[in-house]
């Protein structure tokens, strides 16, 4: 049911229809009536976003998060809010909870003018839908762009991040170096892997698989994962965690049995949430600069919004690695 219906209904004119949807007072008021009886009827819903995004902008932007647990985002958020009220922007927030059908519902806002652009920080659709949403519609990614997807988007370099750690680690010491990945954000995850392996294989040090253990992103996840590398017979005196979710489960486990991070095996995450400073011990790091990654994507977005992107580009940040308590071998 549109306009044109009501109008056919009414015996009027789509104009006419119109007018009385936006109150005009010229409209006779017979004519009125017998508009809003036919409204009434159908329970006919003008979609006012939609008739205004065909002449105006809406000024908003829409923001897709895949869970609201992880502290992880709320920076990255803090980053957009604050570069797209310079803009004169505002700023909504979906959250996908990972499932399709919610993100195709927040990313059809776009279609239907309900927004003027969109920032993804995780997707479950394939290159080829994101690539097409990208091309037709004001749309950018960040943290984890889609694997083969051409679409702007800002990261940081994740293989280069876990290659500096392994190859410190070895450095210090280490041959036993294991690392506790997932098996759900490709981009990142694919990337670490392929800076630690890499790492190994520079430094003379043969890959091995029973060390890398592929795991979901909870705090049990980390010490069940600790708990499996331990049993090795060979067993690793230096643990990468690619979340700091996965290294204070890793940590929470060798408490548990009376060894001391850092001394007895040394564990470091990733992002930099806040509670790894105020963990006991403090956890090691690899921080992302989780502000200007949204600042960052916002601009982005912005060049798209403005017509000033010609082509995609991948922005890439520069990442700090920081030794706390939980690589100390005191």
């Amino acid at each position: 049911m549109n306009i044109k219906d009501i109008a056919r209904l009414s015996e009027t004119s789509v104009a006419t229809v119109s007018r009385v949807l936006n109150n005009d007072p010229k409209v006779a008021s017979s004519t009125r009536e017998k508009v809003l009886t036919v409204v009434k009827e159908n329970n006919f819903v003008l979609n006012v976003n939609s008739r205004m995004m065909r002449t105006k902008k809406s000024n908003k932007i829409l923001v897709i998060i895949p869970t609201i647990v992880n502290s992880f985002y709320s920076k990255i958020l803090q980053g957009i809010e604050v570069r797209a009220e310079e803009r004169g922007y505002d700023v909504l927030i979906a959250i996908s909870n990972l499932e399709e059908a919610k993100e195709q519902k927040y990313l059809d806002m776009l279609k239907t003018k309900q927004v003027d652009g969109c920032i993804s920080l995780f997707s479950l659709f394939e290159a080829e839908k994101i690539t097409a949403l990208a091309e037709k519609y004001n749309f950018v990614q960040a943290c984890e762009p889609t694997v083969g997807a051409k679409i702007s988007n800002v990261t940081v370099d994740n293989r280069q991040a876990i290659y500096d750690v392994t190859s410190e680690f070895i450095k210090s010491g280490h041959k036993r170096i294991a690392i506790i990945s997932g098996d759900y954000y490709k981009y990142s995850e694919w990337n670490r892997e392929r800076g630690y392996k890499d790492a190994l294989v520079d430094h003379n040090i043969k890959y091995d698989e029973s060390l890398i253990i592929k795991t979901y992103y909870r705090y049990r996840d980390g010490s069940e994962a600790l708990e499996k590398l331990l049993a090795l017979k060979n067993p690793p005196t230096a643990v990468i965690c690619v979340s700091d979710s996965l290294a204070i489960g890793a940590i929470n486990h060798l408490l548990s049995i009376g060894k001391k991070p850092g001394k007895d095996v040394s564990v470091i995450g990733f992002d930099n949430t806040s509670i790894t400073s105020n963990y006991t011990p403090t956890i090691s790091t690899i921080a992302q600069p989780r502000f200007e990654l949204g600042t960052n994507a916002f601009d982005l977005l912005y060049e798209k919004l403005t017509g000033n992107e010609s082509t995609p580009k991948s922005v890439i940040l520069p990442y700090q690695i920081i030794h706390r308590d939980s690589t100390k071998n005191e």
